[in-house]
């Protein structure tokens, strides 16, 4: 350790993460999880797993996460870890499979991704190669959108398009404002979202920056919708000049934070090095001038010390300016998202009526329900899928209802509100059934019962399947019965 402190002093930075592994003697072995960490993991993974092998799996935890358990669990991992245990183990997904997901979710979260968008979205990872800074940059997008205009047909398929061709996470904010700006602006939201996923696909976006792509193709759209378009307001280029100024600055303070961290990391090995020099002079050899070391140490400090200092300063300086940034575009967007709460509101109350009317006026038709059913099985689950290319397990249900001339909302969440609650014990066919499988709670999943303890739904997994729901995991997951049709 001593023959590395010239390089230390010479470059002002030390990678001070290896000295206190070396001093230690950690680097000699992997981390391990300390008891009341085992016993936390543990007691969730006999709670939670039905289908997958519980010691494999905490062997695997253990061994790929140990580093994050090593000082014990945060609430946050243990809660990723529980949902996407239950998630995974409803689905039927491998071990090994669950682990990689629980890392890719928490590493996304510690970047800043928010959990509910990135538990609408992770089981993507399933069947594509997906890194923490893709899942990061869906799981934001998924939050840009659902505070837009954009229907959720089509920015969920743009979101699912990003993935499954490998966009550049950096481009992926930008081509999703591009898209919530045109249809801001009047624009046919399919549209936009196919000429900004065409250009990409011809690779426009490797020969150009992302935002000359969407200026283009929103250009282009507009160019076929001219009576369409709607010029930006004063008080709209105001909030984006806010939104801007805030993007802008909360890059600064991640910078500022980035510089800190490794000034301080610096600052505490220097210290640990000048504590050693003085403790023990005589093991530096007579060749090594222990005073002028001494005094390139303590300069050292002095100057990270300062560096450290000024960091902090800008910091203040920079999140005081975000915070009062951020209030008024808070407070705008505050306005916009109460008006499309209820003006979405609105809608869907005028959608139950619909389907109350439909349920009392009508019968279900079991032989249009078996075809509907029957059309669908072997259909490949696709996130946004509303086709037989690719389906979700709400679009299929809709599906399977619109057979019947009812047309239900687009997510399990609301479907769940139109429909009338009904116990496990008196579920009948035709009823829908809803589970969670979330990892904040609630409902996430929605199935058609087709009698006789049987049920079909688009598995994340299996896609389009018939199950048993006598089955343990579908039990443990069972939420309520959604009726339609009374008779």
């Amino acid at each position: 350790m001593h023959r590395i402190l010239p390089a230390v002093v010479r470059s002002f930075l030390v990678p001070a993460v290896l000295g206190i592994l070396l001093i230690s003697g950690k680097a000699l072995s992997g981390p391990s999880i300390d008891l009341a960490s085992e016993k936390t993991v543990r007691d969730l993974l006999e709670r939670e797993c039905v289908n997958l092998n519980k010691e494999k799996l905490y062997g695997l935890i253990e061994e790929q996460l140990g580093a994050l358990l090593e000082k014990g669990p945060s609430p946050d991992l243990l809660k990723i870890t529980e949902g996407v245990v239950k998630r995974t183990d409803f689905d039927g997904i491998a071990e090994e499979k669950t682990v990689e997901i629980i890392g890719l979710v928490h590493g996304a979260f510690k970047k800043g991704a928010p959990l509910d968008f990135l538990d609408e979205i992770f089981d993507v990872a399933y069947v594509n190669t997906i890194s923490v800074d893709q899942l990061t940059a869906a799981a934001n997008a998924l939050k840009e959108f659902h505070d837009s205009d954009v229907p959720q047909d089509i920015y969920e398929e743009f979101v699912y398009h990003s993935i499954e061709n490998g966009w550049e996470p950096v481009w992926v904010p930008v081509l999703s404002r591009g898209l919530i700006y045109g249809v801001e602006r009047g624009l046919s939201a399919e549209k936009v979202a196919l000429i900004i996923m065409l250009d990409v696909k011809n690779g426009e976006c490797r020969n150009k920056p992302p935002e000359q792509v969407v200026l283009e193709s929103i250009k282009l759209v507009r160019e076929k919708e001219p009576k369409n378009w709607k010029p930006l307001s004063e008080v709209e280029k105001e909030t984006a000049r806010k939104k801007d100024k805030q993007r802008a600055l909360e890059q600064k303070k991640r910078e500022l934070d980035n510089n800190i961290d490794q000034k301080e990391r610096a600052f505490a090995q220097a210290q640990s090095e000048l504590k050693e020099l003085r403790e023990y002079p005589a093991e530096k050899g007579t060749d090594v001038d222990v005073e002028k070391l001494n005094r390139d140490l303590e300069r050292l400090l002095k100057n990270l010390q300062g560096e450290i200092t000024k960091y902090q300063n800008q910091r203040g300086n920079i999140v005081a300016e975000l915070e009062a940034t951020k209030k008024v575009v808070d407070q705008q967007q505050a306005a916009r998202d109460r008006e499309r709460r209820t003006k979405r509101e609105r809608e869907l109350t005028k959608t139950q009526e619909h389907v109350n009317t439909a349920g009392r006026s009508g019968r279900l038709n079991r032989d249009k329900l078996t075809a509907a059913v029957d059309r669908y099985i072997g259909t490949p689950y696709r996130f946004g899928g509303d086709s037989e290319r690719g389906i979700d397990c709400s679009a299929f249900t809709r599906r399977v209802y619109r057979s019947q001339n009812v047309e239900l909302p687009r997510n399990s969440r609301e479907q769940a509100r139109v429909c009338t609650s009904v116990a496990y014990s008196s579920v009948r066919t035709g009823d829908l059934i809803f589970f969670d499988t979330s990892i904040n709670g609630g409902i996430s999943h929605v199935g058609v019962y087709l009698g006789n303890n049987t049920f079909a739904h688009a598995s994340s997994s299996k896609g389009v399947t018939r199950s048993s729901l006598k089955e343990k995991y579908y039990v443990k997951r069972f939420v309520k019965g959604g009726r339609v049709f009374n008779d």
